[in-house]
């Protein structure tokens, strides 16, 4: 359901009128395992990226970028995006 923007009401009230089982409720416990290793991950990768980037401008930190970004869905109602920033330099 959360690929449609719903929640886990939604899937409950899906599955009934669907006639299947209620969907598993112990998601959420995993979900915030994934969200805690994807997070960390993340901000090691960010870091080690400005440290590379600061060695390679001889320590200054006035590095120029390009900023791109997209969501899944037009206006502001989309729960999804990504955004990418690369070295000018590169």
């Amino acid at each position: 359901m959360r690929c449609i923007g719903k929640g886990a009401e939604s899937a409950v009230m899906f599955c009934g009128i669907m006639n299947l089982p209620p969907p598993p409720t112990k998601f959420t416990k995993f979900n915030n395992i994934l969200l805690q290793a994807a997070r960390e991950t993340c901000e090691e990768s960010m870091a080690e990226a400005v440290h590379e980037a600061v060695e390679e401008n001889d320590g200054g930190r006035d590095i120029a970028v390009a900023v791109d970004g997209s969501w899944q869905k037009r206006g502001f109602s989309s729960k999804n995006g990504v955004v990418t920033v690369t070295s000018v330099d590169t």
